[in-house]
């Protein structure tokens, strides 16, 4: 195999559910109303995304403790008439993998190997974040040891 990529390290954050508003206006200030709302009511969120859908309208993807399940699906159906999305969608037991720097500016291969490595390993990626210095995916919970062990075959960590 040739030489692992170093890295800063990996993190791994458990017991999460995500959930995606779907076809939602894209508009200004939607997605800050939905975070302002949960985060008014405590609701950590450890990941997010939005995007344009073909329909020209926007997907937001979020995640959240489990145990905020039942409060945040509460706070959602209290916001259909401002948000007006046409429907949402609901994943259990998934967790967040974030591979992080420092240098990723200087190494370009990161997100690649990290998406190539979990593919290789049959592990399906639910979403993708990246910021300056890392990579987050979305993965089931389940497939925890296995990503683990598929990173390790591809990145090196410090001593």
């Amino acid at each position: 195999m040739p030489d692992k990529i170093k890295i800063g390290g990996i993190l791994e954050t458990i017991n999460l559910n995500m959930v995606s508003i779907l076809s939602a206006p894209n508009q200004p200030g939607v997605a800050g109303k939905v975070l302002m709302v949960l985060g008014k009511n405590d609701i950590n969120i450890e990941f997010i995304t939005e995007s344009e859908n073909l329909e020209g309208t926007a997907d937001i993807t979020f995640c959240f403790k489990t145990s905020d399940k039942v409060k945040v699906r509460q706070l959602l159906a209290g916001m259909r008439g401002i948000v007006r999305a046409r429907g949402d969608k609901w994943y259990d037991n998934i967790m967040i993998l974030v591979v992080y720097g420092p240098h990723f500016k200087e190494k370009p291969t990161i997100s690649g190997k990290m998406c190539e490595q979990l593919g290789k390993h049959n592990i399906n990626i639910l979403g993708i974040s990246t910021s300056i210095s890392s990579i987050s995916c979305i993965i089931s919970q389940s497939d925890l040891e296995t990503a683990r062990n598929a990173l390790l075959e591809a990145f090196e960590l410090p001593e």
